[in-house]
C-alpha cells in the first residue's frame, strides 16, 4: 500500500521531531516542507530528504500531491494555516494545544467535510500503559470512579548563562496560554483517554500564577504573561471529581502523580516512559488484608509518545477512521482549557456548556 504523502508546516525542534520519528514509518512519506526560515526549511529538506521546500505555507497546501500536512506551529498564527489546509482538501494534523479557543476549532470543523483533523495532545494515549489502565477501567475492578488526582511539578533548577527562552512559550497571546498547555493539556487527554472519553466535565474552579519575579530571569521571555503554576479541581456530570496541578520553576522539589480512585479501588499510573518505564498498580480492598497492592504493570516498553500523532493521523487517513483525539474530542479539551482560565481570571467556578 502506498504511504500517505504529507506535508511539514514549521521545521524548527517539534517538526524536525515529527519528521525524525516518521523517517521509520514506511506508511508516511513527507514529500514537502515550509517554514518561514529559509535556512531551517532547507536544513530539514536535506536531513530528511524532503523533495519540495517553500518558504509560505500556501504555496505548499497548492501542492497536489500532498495529501495532509502536520502544523509544528506555535498555537497563535495555526488556526487561519488550518482552515487553509482543509479548504483546499488537505487532512490537518494540529500540534498542542488544539487552539487558542473553541471557536476556532468549531470554524475548522465547520470545514472538515471527510477530512481528518487530528490533535498531538494524545501523544501519551498511544502508551501501552494507557490502554492497560483503560482496560482495567472499562472492566470495573476499581468500581464507580470518584477522584482523579494528577500532580506534575518541576522544580526550580539552576539557568544556564547564555539562557534564551522563547517568547511563545509562557505567552497567552502567543500560545494560548502557559504551563496549563504546554504540559497539563497532555495530562487531560491521557485522562480522558484512559475513562474512554467519558467524563462530561459541568464547572471548574481553578487559580494560577505567573513566575516568582526571582525565578524569571533567563526561565521565561520578559514578555511572558502566562502561568507556570496551575491548580484546577473540574466537576463531571455524573459526580467524579478531577484534581489537576502543573507546575515548573516551583519551589518545591520534582512531584510527578496519576491516580484515579473508584468505589472498588484505586489505579496508580506512571505516565511518562522515559523516566523509569511505564507502571501501574492496583490497590483492591478484602476482608482480610484491607488494602491490598499489585503491580499490574512494570516494564520499558516501546515509546510511542512521539512517533504516535503521526502514525495514528496516517492510519485515520488511509482507514477512513477517526484518529485518536479528533475535532470533537479537541474541542472538549478545549472548553476545559478556556473554562480553567476563565476561572482564573475570574476568580469564580465556571460552568462549561
Amino acid at each position: 500500500m502506498a504511504p500517505i504523502k504529507l506535508g511539514m508546516i514549521g521545521c524548527g525542534t517539534i517538526g524536525r521531531i515529527h519528521l525524525q520519528h516518521a523517517a521509520s514509518n514506511e506508511n508516511v512519506e513527507f514529500i514537502a516542507a515550509a517554514d518561514l526560515d529559509a535556512d531551517a526549511v532547507r536544513g530539514a529538506a536535506e536531513a530528511f530528504n524532503i523533495p519540495n521546500t517553500y518558504t509560505d505555507a500556501s504555496d505548499l497546501l497548492d501542492n497536489p500531491d500532498v495529501e495532509g500536512v502536520v502544523l509544528a506551529l506555535i498555537t497563535g498564527v495555526r488556526a487561519p494555516i488550518a482552515c487553509e489546509a482543509l479548504q483546499k482538501g488537505k487532512h490537518v494534523l494540529l500540534e498542542k494545544p488544539p487552539a487558542m479557543s473553541v471557536a476556532e476549532l468549531e470554524k475548522m470543523k465547520s470545514l472538515q467535510g471527510d477530512l481528518a483533523i487530528a490533535c498531538c495532545s494524545a501523544r501519551f494515549a498511544f502508551l501501552d500503559s494507557a490502554h492497560r489502565a483503560r482496560a482495567i477501567i472499562e472492566s470495573r475492578e476499581i468500581g464507580s470512579i470518584r477522584v482523579i488526582r494528577c500532580k506534575g511539578i518541576q522544580a526550580a533548577t539552576p539557568v544556564a548563562p547564555d539562557a534564551n527562552p522563547p517568547p511563545w512559550r509562557v505567552s497567552h497571546r502567543l500560545n494560548g496560554g502557559g504551563y496549563l498547555v504546554n504540559w497539563g493539556v497532555y495530562d487531560l487527554d491521557y485522562l480522558m483517554a484512559v475513562t474512554g472519553w467519558r467524563l462530561k466535565p459541568t464547572s471548574v474552579l481553578a487559580q494560577g500564577w505567573p513566575i516568582a519575579e526571582h525565578l524569571a530571569a533567563g526561565r521565561v521571555h520578559p514578555d511572558s504573561d502566562g502561568e507556570n503554576h496551575i491548580v484546577s479541581i473540574i466537576r463531571c456530570e455524573g459526580g467524579e471529581v478531577i484534581v489537576h496541578e502543573r507546575g515548573e520553576a516551583v519551589v518545591m522539589g520534582d512531584e510527578t502523580l496519576w491516580e484515579i480512585t473508584g468505589d472498588r479501588g484505586t489505579l496508580k499510573l506512571k505516565m511518562v516512559p522515559y523516566s523509569g518505564g511505564e507502571a501501574l498498580h492496583l490497590e483492591t480492598f478484602d476482608a482480610e488484608n484491607g488494602v491490598t497492592s499489585s503491580t499490574v504493570l512494570d516494564r520499558h516498553g516501546e515509546d510511542r509518545t512521539m512517533s504516535g500523532p503521526v502514525a495514528d493521523f496516517a492510519g485515520a487517513i488511509r482507514d477512513r477512521r477517526p484518529p485518536q483525539t479528533g475535532i470533537d474530542r479537541a474541542i472538549t479539551l478545549q472548553t476545559m482549557l478556556d473554562a480553567i482560565y476563565a476561572s482564573v481570571d475570574s476568580g469564580q467556578a465556571v460552568d462549561l456548556d
